[in-house]
């Protein structure tokens, strides 16, 4: 197949750092509710959904799935890779995987490009920072992907030249703009220009950009039409739609070779509109059927064919911005719909404190790295590899002896290291996000204040300067059109001072987790060594205590604390933390804690108030389950007395009612936990809660009904030849169905389908007459059929 007439969909998948800059790792977020962060959801909604798409067949049932990944072009974003790889490793698996399975689709161009690390806004960072920006993304994408990127994705594609000039030093022969982007063009070797500003530019066709060191790059300037349809249109309704619309751009009449392409947000295919992972595989296959027309890669489009002509772009101009990058420096008027009428007059002195943050340290810390370090900037350039290497011991002591100074001392060494987080803090303090939404309380722009706050406190510790005081000066001049915050300060003191965590605060947070057995979310993510000593444990009259000792030791700069720790809990509103420096009085202070409760001999003590949103979801989702199991024990003794009163027709009092409810949702859930041995049992119930007419938990019964399906799933593939896991399936989703149950299905389907091949086998041998398989094959095609996949190969 020729590529003079090539497709290729871009999708930029994108998550802005939302970790707690403190503790490493991203605590709960309530606007992602019924899920833990933001995180999590868009993985739920879409970057796992595309790397399993479904393509259903006349009947609805699913017919083939497809990793889409593998077939479009998409930006890996350093910020949601790393996530990935640590809270979704079966997606960032299947994402890396089918990099390299687009390798071999596309004439050894990999479907995966870069990203400049941090998602700042280019033209607004220093030279500094733009090599940084585009040295730790090339580093970060040859962590993931085991080779070299051929294309690097500016973030909000806001372009400068001297950025694109150092793309192209760095080995990146292509980016991707709109088309408004496009000032002038003409052919390679021609004297005379022509104005194409405006959007007027041909996207067809990709254009070579000159740079003044002599460089050159190449750059794919996107259909903006057919982009802002499948963004904001009704393009992913239909997939055959989508695949008509792209068909419908080539010219009628072509002279040359045209690549019709566009570029979103890959968050629209699921997340932003629910299903659209669905119509991009209906429409990626229905391009892969056409022998007219080659799906492709910008790279392999690239390498076929090379520019004819070439372009000179508009410098400060970006895709998400009809005031070129306002959006991140001053209320433009672009916004995101919600709010039309809320000023923006947030946006400057947002955009003043983070840079006098920045301007401020950048020259302290080159001057002090100067003395510490064997080369600043390739020292600079390398420390992508500790994050990385999660901060492992192994990692530092590589990084150190690599670029330390000989001689520095076990501070100096510290130093380093601080020095050096505070920049990566800098960075992420410039995400672009802060800016792109409608107000300064807004998630975005509280993150993004955090990791200034970050900063400053390395700032503070390796340098000896306190720039926060000038900081909230600035943002009182930042007025926010949330009714609870005057200003930005009021913003910084509420949502960014309590995110804050020295290793004490950690100390205490590791003591409470310890009386639940909980690992704290500190150490979970890799930036901090955590080790307690607890030798004193007790719980009598419903209150847990736990005293003893903990070295903490943050990963990232060296700096530990070594503390006595104490924690009571006798209910999530009854909490009391604390730590002190050791001491050999240990006895006594239990003594203390066990007959009064106080905690007096502690320096420094927290309450319940005093929990972080994280701390308080954890120990709420440990605890609860033993409140069910509390309203049970109600219940059973509560029954007699219900019973009289049924039999007497005295009226219940309604949190009688509540109980009968709670132990009906209980019950079912039993049945459905244990794979429905019985449907006769649960009928049963069914009948006697609609005659009640008792409200049910439906939420939570169709989460167990879900992971039993699952584990039945997983169960018949490990056992190929048993019927039983599959008939299990079976019964579990007869019983769902009763009361409606919403069922999560998309790990059990992809595994059902990837057992198509068994199937075929086993159907072979049920029409040799193995009555075995034959109840094997049976059970599948049932089986298949509640999940809603096809039983047969295709």
């Amino acid at each position: 197949m020729t590529m003079d007439r090539a497709v290729c969909i871009h999708s930029h998948f994108y998550q802005p750092s939302r970790e707690n800059p403190w503790l490493g790792d991203v605590e709960v977020q309530r606007s992602a509710t019924p899920y833990h962060d933001w995180n999590e959801r868009v993985t739920a909604e879409c970057y796992g959904p595309n790397t399993a798409a479904r393509i259903l067949d006349a009947d609805g049932l699913i017919d083939e799935i497809v990793n889409t990944y593998a077939k479009v072009s998409f930006t890996a974003a350093p910020t949601l890779l790393s996530w990935l790889e640590r809270h979704s490793p079966a997606v960032y698996r299947a994402i890396v995987d089918a990099d390299r399975e687009s390798r071999e689709h596309y004439a050894g161009h990999g479907s995966a490009i870069a990203s400049c690390y941090s998602h700042l806004i280019m033209p607004l960072a220093t030279r500094r920072e733009k090599q940084v920006q585009i040295a730790w993304g090339i580093r970060d994408f040859t962590a993931w992907f085991g080779r070299e990127p051929e294309g690097m994705w500016l973030p909000e594609t806001a372009v400068d030249i001297e950025s694109l000039d150092l793309m192209a030093g760095a080995g990146i022969r292509f980016t991707i703009l709109a088309p408004h982007q496009a000032g002038r063009v003409r052919a390679i070797g021609a004297d005379e220009w022509t104005d194409v500003s405006g959007g007027r530019v041909e996207t067809r066709m990709p254009y070579i950009c000159r740079l003044p060191s002599g460089r050159s790059i190449a750059i794919f300037f996107y259909d903006g039409t057919i982009a802002r349809d499948v963004a904001f249109g009704d393009l992913l309704v239909d997939g055959r739609r989508f695949a008509g619309r792209l068909f419908g751009a080539f010219s009628p009449g072509r002279r040359r070779p045209e690549l019709v392409h566009i570029a979103t947000d890959g968050e629209t295919y699921g997340h932003h509109r629910k299903f659209g992972e669905m119509a991009l595989a209906y429409c990626l296959r229905a391009v892969e059927a056409r022998r007219d027309v080659r799906l492709t890669v910008y790279g392999e489009y690239l390498a076929a064919h090379p520019p004819t002509h070439e372009v000179a772009v508009r410098e400060g101009t970006s895709w998400s911005c009809t005031h070129g990058i306002g959006r991140w420096q001053e209320g433009c008027g672009c916004h995101c719909g919600t709010h039309p009428d809320w000023s923006q007059a947030w946006r400057r002195p947002l955009r003043e404190a983070i840079v006098m943050v920045r301007d401020a340290l950048a020259p302290r810390s080159a001057e002090a790295l100067a003395t510490l370090v064997r080369d600043p900037r390739e020292t600079r350039e390398d420390a992508v590899d500790l994050a990385l290497g999660g901060w492992s011991d192994e990692t530092v002591e590589r990084f150190l002896s690599r670029h330390a100074l000989q001689g520095i001392s076990p501070g100096e060494r510290r130093q380093v290291l601080a020095l050096l987080e505070m920049e990566r803090q800098v960075m992420l303090m410039q995400t672009s996000c802060g800016w792109f939404f409608d107000d300064i309380a807004e998630p975005g722009s509280v993150q993004v204040m955090r990791h200034a706050g970050r900063a400053m406190d390395l700032g503070r510790q390796a340098l000896g300067i306190d720039l926060e005081p000038a900081f909230i000066g600035i943002l009182r001049r930042a007025p926010s059109n949330d009714p609870g915050y005057a200003t930005g300060a009021a913003v910084y003191e509420v949502l960014v001072r309590p995110a804050a965590a020295d290793p004490a605060r950690i100390g205490a947070g590791a003591a409470l987790y310890e009386i639940f057995g909980i690992t704290p979310l500190a150490a979970e993510s890799g930036m901090y060594a955590i080790r307690g000593d607890w030798p004193y444990r007790s719980e009598t009259g419903g209150r847990q205590n736990l005293l003893g000792t903990v070295r903490v030791r943050s990963r990232v700069t060296g700096e530990e604390a070594f503390l006595d720790a104490v924690a009571s809990f006798s209910g999530i509103d009854r909490v009391v933390i604390g730590v002190r420096e050791p001491g050999d009085a240990l006895g006594a202070a239990w003594e203390e804690v066990t007959e009064t409760g106080e905690i007096g001999a502690f320096t420094r003590v927290y309450t319940a108030s005093d929990l972080s949103d994280e701390e308080r979801w954890t120990i709420a989702r440990r605890v609860l389950p033993g409140i069910g199991s509390a309203v049970c024990a109600v219940y059973r003794d509560a029954a007699p007395l219900l019973g009289v009163l049924e039999d007497l027709g005295i009226p219940e009092p309604g949190v009688a009612t509540l109980l009968r409810e709670h132990a009906c949702t209980e019950r079912l859930l039993a049945i459905l936990e244990s794979g429905c041995p019985d449907p006769d049992r649960f009928a049963a119930l069914a009948a006697d809660v609609r005659a009640g007419n008792f409200r049910l938990d439906l939420p939570t019964l169709g989460e167990a009904a879900s992971r039993r399906i699952a584990a039945s799933v997983r169960a018949a593939v490990a056992r190929p030849e048993d019927p039983m896991p599959l008939e299990e399936i079976a019964r579990i989703v007869r019983c769902a169905k009763v009361f409606g149950l919403p069922l999560t299905l998309w790990e059990s389907q992809n595994a059902c389908i990837g057992m198509r091949r068994q199937y075929a086998v086993m159907q072979q041998r049920a029409g040799r007459g193995d009555g075995d398989a034959e109840r094997w094959a049976g059970a599948f095609r049932r089986a298949a059929a509640c999940l809603g996949v096809r039983g047969c190969e295709v």
